[in-house]
């Protein structure tokens, strides 16, 4: 799942809600880190619980070409 689908997952939560503020309320975050989340910050835990999310991290390791 990418951070665009994180998003608009908290698009739909936010117009179930009525309003950031109300969501807000209902999750304990700020309004402010709603507003954050949904112009591409990364969600803390309290928002990805209320998702239904969790955080993975990934390594990737590549073959260094300019050797």
């Amino acid at each position: 799942m990418t951070r665009d689908d994180v998003i608009g997952l908290l698009q739909l939560s936010v117009k179930q809600a009525g309003s950031q503020r109300a969501l807000a309320k209902k999750i304990g975050v700020t309004p402010a880190h709603v507003g954050h989340v949904l112009a591409g910050k990364e969600p803390g835990p309290a928002i990805l619980k209320h998702l239904g999310l969790r955080r993975v991290v990934t390594t990737t390791y590549v073959k260094d070409e300019t050797k």
